[in-house]
C-alpha cells in the first residue's frame, strides 16, 4: 500500500499540488490522467522519492515496493514484453544480471560464491522466482494473452 499524506509541490512558483492525500490499496490498478504540463510525471515522479515534495510525504508499506516503467515509447521495443514488465523492478533485474555473470564465469572463485550466495538471499527476499509468474498474471489482468509475453514490445500494436 502506498499513502500520500498531506503532499504540496511548486514548481517555478506554480503551485502542482496542494495538500494532495491518497491511499493506494493493494489489488487495484490506478491511472494518472490529466492535461499535458499537468504534473502526472511529477507527481510519479515524487511517489517514485526521485523529487522531494515542498510539504507532506509518501510512505510504502513495509514488504512492499513501487515499480515504474520509464515513459519512452521507443526504449523497450527490442525488449520481450515480460522482460519489459520486469525491468519495473530495476533491483530485481540487475541482481538476475549478477547472477547470470557469476555463474558464467569459467573460474569461479570463493569471493564469488561468497557474493552468489549474497545476491540469492536478496533474489528470494524480493520474491524472485515468483517474479515472472507476477509478470504473466499482470500481462494477462490487462488483457495481453500469453502467446505475446515472449514476442518484442516492438511487435505489439493497439
Amino acid at each position: 500500500m502506498i499513502t500520500v499524506s498531506e503532499l504540496s509541490l511548486s514548481f517555478q512558483g506554480e503551485k502542482l499540488f496542494d495538500d494532495v492525500n491518497l491511499v493506494f490499496s493493494p489489488g487495484n490498478c490506478y491511472g494518472v490522467i490529466g492535461a499535458n504540463g499537468a504534473g502526472k510525471s511529477t507527481f510519479l515522479r515524487v511517489l517514485e522519492g526521485k523529487i522531494e515534495p515542498d510539504t507532506g510525504h509518501v510512505s510504502i508499506a513495509p514488504n512492499h515496493r513501487m515499480s515504474v516503467l520509464e515513459q519512452d515509447h521507443f526504449k523497450y521495443d527490442e525488449e520481450n514484453v515480460i522482460d519489459t514488465v520486469l525491468m519495473g523492478n530495476p533491483r530485481l533485474v540487475e541482481i538476475q544480471r549478477q547472477k547470470d555473470a557469476l555463474y558464467a564465469k569459467p573460474d569461479f572463485t570463493e569471493e564469488d560464491g561468497i557474493l552468489a550466495g549474497q545476491l540469492e538471499e536478496e533474489f528470494a527476499q524480493m520474491d524472485g522466482w515468483s517474479a515472472e509468474a507476477e509478470a504473466a498474471s499482470l500481462l494477462q489482468g490487462i488483457g495481453i494473452d500469453t502467446s505475446f509475453h515472449t514476442q518484442k514490445m516492438s511487435e505489439l500494436s493497439g
